[in-house]
């Protein structure tokens, strides 16, 4: 073996040590997000709905800082009731935005506060009937 493949093994090994030396801090780090499932859950429980859309909570998952999203699982309860009022207005409005002038419309049709009423009223981003009803074959008299 030549000195200077020597060398690349000796820094290849030095690379990977200290990789591997980090991981354990970046796994804690990361331990304190919750699951996908655990913000869902916690969602529901908020809510009192037993059923909440996938596109809307996962809208809101991708949307919401990490910290966040643990302090609504409860790891961080200084933070849990402002953060909760956040959540559960971006689910019964679909819309996001923290301190903006222009939120983001994250899943409008599936927001909660058209479950209430949607037996009576359609949901405004759509138009004519129940959603859907354009791809069904029309009634024939």
């Amino acid at each position: 073996m030549d000195k200077h493949h020597r060398n690349m093994d000796r820094r290849g090994f030095l690379a990977g040590v200290s990789a591997l030396a980090l991981l354990p801090q970046s796994a804690a780090a990361q331990s304190s997000v919750p699951t996908f499932a655990d913000f869902a859950a916690r969602c529901r429980e908020l809510t009192g709905f037993d059923v909440l859309p996938r596109a809307l909570v996962g809208e809101l998952t991708s949307r919401l800082p990490s910290r966040d999203l643990a302090a609504v699982a409860g790891d961080d309860a200084g933070r849990d009731a402002e953060v909760q009022k956040v959540v559960l207005k971006a689910l019964y409005t679909g819309v996001y935005g923290v301190g903006t002038d222009n939120p983001d419309r994250i899943a409008y049709p599936d927001a909660l506060m058209y479950a209430a009423i949607e037996d009576a009223v359609n949901v405004p981003s759509f138009c004519g009937g129940v959603p859907g009803y354009w791809a069904e074959r029309p009634e024939v008299t």
